[in-house]
């Protein structure tokens, strides 16, 4: 296990203490740390985004208030993987939820040692949700990969990860970007070698695509993004509550993870939320 991840939690610790502002010191996110297994490879808190209550009083004067509507995440050193509640009035998608952590851990914990986390949703199923949205479309005019190459995880994507990780040490770049492209909208693309290995390391939380071209019916281009797609986990009953998680051992979170691990893990018959770390 590299250093690097331990310091990615340290970084969320940090967080706890100074969370992140806004250039006019007002808060941007908060987060709460409720379970902190550092010897076991789990954690699990609240996390929120600063929002503004507009209103008035009874005696009809104007107010604003400062608003942190809390969502529980929790976190898997294992799979490298954060699980954060749904709720779209506080994190619209994924990819905001995502951007999110991407803030709290980004600080000088990580500056200091000269790395930066990018954090990227997991997506639904297997790859076929590419392929659908690709044949649901009557022409394609363009595709575009935003990829993170990876510096934490294993042998996924053998042949890709090699090509990252050596376009990384050549160039020193945290993202490589490919679009392919025909302006006559007749891209024509395949499942098999070089793009199903991009549409799979997408899935897997290496990156993201949007795609480009014309719906049947419609005379103007639509555009479709990955993160419509992204994994949802769901638990029996109700789930954890902000009040429960305040009971909770580092062997009761264990234990969750070990029961609902297979619906998330990163292997290609499994599949939240995925950190990778970049010098």
């Amino acid at each position: 296990m590299s250093d690097d991840i331990y310091s990615f939690e340290d970084a969320l610790r940090y967080s706890e203490k100074q969370p992140p502002t806004t250039e006019h010191k007002e808060i941007r996110f908060s987060i709460k740390i409720n379970v902190d297994g550092k010897n076991d490879g789990v954690m699990a808190g609240i996390v929120a985004r600063a929002q503004s209550l507009h209103g008035y009083d009874s005696n009809f004067i104007e107010y604003n208030v400062d608003n942190f509507p809390p969502l529980i995440w929790l976190w898997d050193r294992e799979q490298q993987v954060i699980l954060v509640e749904k709720k779209t009035s506080v994190f619209q998608n994924a990819s905001s939820a995502c951007k999110a952590f991407e803030v709290l851990a980004n600080n000088i914990e990580l500056a200091e040692i000269n790395i930066r986390a990018e954090i990227e949703p997991i997506l639904n199923s297997v790859s076929k949700s590419f392929w659908e949205e690709y044949d649901s479309f009557e022409s394609v005019e363009s595709v575009r990969f935003e990829l993170t190459p990876p510096n934490l995880f294993g042998s996924t994507e053998k042949e890709m990860q090699k090509a990252l990780n050596d376009t990384t040490e050549n160039t020193n770049a945290n993202k490589v970007i490919t679009t392919f492209e025909n302006r006559d909208a007749k891209l024509n693309l395949k499942s098999e070698g070089f793009i199903g290995n991009l549409v799979n390391w997408c899935r897997k939380g290496g990156g993201h695509w949007i795609m480009k071209g014309l719906k049947s019916g419609r005379s103007k281009s639509s555009r479709i993004s990955s993160e419509k797609v992204a994994k949802i986990i769901t638990m029996e009953g109700k789930g954890i509550t902000e009040i429960e998680l305040r009971q909770y051992s580092v062997s009761d979170l264990k234990e969750i993870m070990g029961i609902y691990r297979p619906q998330y893990d990163y292997d290609d018959n499994r599949n939240s939320i995925k950190v990778r770390l970049n010098d």
